[in-house]
């Protein structure tokens, strides 16, 4: 068991950063002390980054050795809209003007398996291939670096696709830089709305401590990103959470510095 034996509280917004974006910031701190630890007392963090997200956004379609990019306009879908326009993008992109179609089940008269079916026709009986990368791969419904033949002008989603972008947002910190991660606190954003805000509230203190591997600076980075360490674009809008610096001294410590107080009487 430990007490806090002295603490500076800092009200961080990203827009008062010294320089940086909005997720990716350099703040200074006006720390009066020396101080072993740090930890998130409550946040807010816009969900304004978009599901399909700009430089993540394409996958490769294979038309019997042609290739050709497929590209999704960055933005934020539901699996209606994203069908829509990747069937779209899909007979765009096509480099011999195959003509494919995008569906969902119909749950009125049908069982709703979260999947997409694609289709393929005016192919001559070739079959095409999706080559997917390392994004975009969950509102497809398929898995990362993996490439997909259509069989009988049909392909199936492996998976149910996905249309939340992140479970866990992460706020990170050189202040709290380790071997491991930089990750100053981790926040849950499935019950948040797009355009919303992520809500996070410290319920307690010293489980979600960090040690502060770094005291000696003013001037310290913060940054947002996904599950993958890629920093999140908050498109303009500002970041605030409320950070404690703190030293922490055991119950035993003091019980010990009480006895010798006593003893020196």
């Amino acid at each position: 068991m430990s007490l806090i034996s002295d603490k500076q509280i800092f009200y961080i917004d990203s827009n008062d950063r010294t320089s940086g974006t909005n997720g990716n910031f350099i703040y200074e701190l006006n720390i009066l002390g020396k101080f072993d630890y740090a930890v998130i007392l409550q946040a807010s963090i816009p969900k304004s980054y978009y599901l399909i997200q700009n430089g993540r956004n394409t996958f490769t379609l294979d038309e019997n050795g042609s290739q050709a990019t497929v590209t999704i306009p960055i933005g934020n879908y539901g699996r209606s809209s994203f069908r829509a326009q990747l069937q779209t993008s899909l007979n765009s992109a096509s480099p011999n003007s195959y003509s494919y179609t995008v569906s969902i089940p119909n749950s009125s008269i049908t069982a709703d398996t979260g999947k997409y079916t694609f289709n393929v026709s005016n192919n001559g009986g070739v079959q095409p291939q999706f080559i997917i990368g390392h994004y975009m791969y969950e509102q497809l419904g398929l898995n990362a670096n993996t490439t997909y033949s259509f069989v009988a002008d049909e392909l199936v989603s492996v998976n149910v696709v996905k249309f939340q972008l992140e479970d866990t947002v992460y706020i990170n910190s050189d202040l709290i830089a380790n071997k491991e991660d930089n990750v100053l606190q981790e926040v849950f954003a499935l019950d948040s709305q797009d355009y919303g805000n992520i809500l996070w509230v410290c319920p307690d203190l010293e489980a979600f401590s960090k040690p502060i591997t770094n005291p000696n600076n003013s001037i310290y980075t913060f940054w947002v990103t996904d599950e993958d360490g890629v920093s999140l674009d908050l498109n303009g809008q500002n970041v605030v959470f409320t950070l404690m610096l703190y030293k922490k001294e055991s119950v035993y410590s003091l019980l010990r510095n009480v006895i010798k107080m006593l003893l020196l009487r």
